[in-house]
């Protein structure tokens, strides 16, 4: 496939779009059991798409229909596999990927472009702290490092006093780890007082805030820009999408995934508005895929110009939820962004007054007469010290009622009550599925 650092210019991309879309529908229809049967079924042929307007005559693709297939496995190309990767399960049993040649070559191209995009160039250092195995991130980042022509520290999700060692070492300018890792590196930054090198950093892999980015920022000090990498794997894992230096929603690579953002009804969003958003593969790969619903909820940010090389191509916010990630409290409506924002900030005051005597802070949701109950949840070495348990319950109370305008009880629990992770961390802990209260 034939795919450049650079994009092509915004004028020339629906031209390109409307090609690649056509040859890759008709093609997953002459290659696939799973697409001729789709399409067959919706009464549609791949011929009857004659213009980008025609192409909501194709029925969706989703998650649960993938995870039905023969080992929860996407494959179209047995044959030509080099690599099999995973989601990372968050959702159920994670969905498998199986990944050609042409699919490598065009995440490290993506991956190259979106480095570029938040500032890196070639000759630069990258310190890779995504994991490496069957989620995609710490691999696919190595292709995209290769490609820009950086140096390369593979280090992986190793333990944070080791990750600092290294960058002490080697002075990387460029970090790449969840949000999660990164926070933890804050603190272990402010309780020891350590200087970094590194200048950028793209972080992904789990939905995150301007609070958090606000949080790591400050931690990592004023030259340090947090950058958003958007994806997801059954397109390929990381580089679907990436912030540039105006850091106003993730540019998305249109030329190489066809975007919708629909409303409830099925219909484009306009700028500004917010629906789900909808990716269509445009090249054949192993495991291509088309109106694949991913069940974000998305901001659409911008279709218009952008003082970056991506100039015209969309951008979109990730607003921290899926689509029936909403619920309802007591009298009004909530959703996980919300609640999000309330631990990250909680944490932070807590962790400058307290320091290493707060550990893991939750948010737990339980059913309750038809509605959700919503409670707050702070590990402390001594759980039952009552004046360390009033003065955290009224900061993590204000910081509530200042941000969401609603309060919730808190409690306290001993240290090591939840799992503390250096990958994606679930600040909500949801039991309302066990019918617990």
């Amino acid at each position: 496939m034939d795919l450049g650092i650079y994009p092509p210019h915004i004028n020339a991309l629906r031209s390109i779009q409307l090609k690649k879309f056509r040859y890759t529908a008709k093609w997953l229809n002459d290659h696939t059991i799973f697409y001729k049967t789709k399409f067959r079924k919706a009464d549609v042929d791949p011929t009857d798409i004659k213009s980008l307007d025609d192409i909501k005559k194709l029925p969706f693709t989703t998650k649960e229909e993938l995870k039905a297939l023969p080992n929860s496995e996407i494959c179209w190309h047995p044959e030509l596999t080099l690599r099999k990767h995973t989601s990372s399960g968050t959702t159920g049993m994670p969905t498998a990927s199986c990944f050609i040649d042409v699919d490598l070559k065009v995440m490290g191209t993506l991956g190259a472009r979106s480095l570029k995009l938040c500032g890196c160039e070639e000759g630069m250092t990258l310190q890779v702290n995504y994991g490496y195995g069957f989620f995609t991130g710490g691999l696919i980042f190595d292709e995209a490092a290769r490609r820009l022509g950086m140096k390369i520290l593979p280090q992986g999700a190793a333990p944070i006093d080791q990750s600092i060692a290294a960058m002490q070492r080697f002075q990387p300018e460029v970090w790449c780890c969840t949000p999660t890792y990164a926070k933890r590196v804050c603190y272990y930054i402010d309780d020891n007082g350590v200087d970094v090198s590194w200048r950028i950093g793209s972080h992904g892999a789990e939905v995150w805030t301007n609070e958090t980015r606000k949080l790591i920022e400050e931690g990592l000090g004023p030259d340090y820009k947090a950058y958003d990498v958007f994806g997801l794997c059954e397109k390929g894992g990381p580089f679907v999408g990436h912030e540039c230096t105006a850091q106003d929603g993730s540019h998305i690579w249109t030329d190489v995934f066809y975007m919708e953002v629909l409303d409830e009804n099925g219909e484009d969003v306009s700028e500004g508005e917010i629906g789900e958003l909808v990716l269509s593969h445009i090249y054949t790969g192993g495991y291509s895929t088309i109106r694949y619903r991913t069940g974000d909820k998305v901001k659409l940010v911008a279709e218009n110009d952008c003082a970056c090389f991506a100039s015209g191509y969309p951008r979109i916010q990730v607003l921290g939820r899926k689509v029936k990630d909403e619920f309802k409290v007591g009298g009004t409506f909530l959703i996980r962004s919300d609640l999000e924002n309330v631990a990250v900030n909680a944490t932070r005051k807590l962790h400058e007054l307290f320091g290493t005597a707060v550990g893991e802070f939750r948010v737990e949701l339980s059913s309750l007469e038809g509605t959700t109950d919503v409670r707050y949840s702070v590990e402390l070495t001594d759980p039952e010290n009552e004046e360390q348990k009033s003065v955290v319950k009224s900061v993590v109370r204000d910081i509530s009622r200042h941000m969401i305008n609603r309060s919730f009880p808190v409690k306290t629990c001993p240290m090591g009550t939840y799992e503390k992770s250096l990958g994606k961390t679930k600040l909500i802990v949801d039991k309302r599925d066990e019918g617990t209260q």
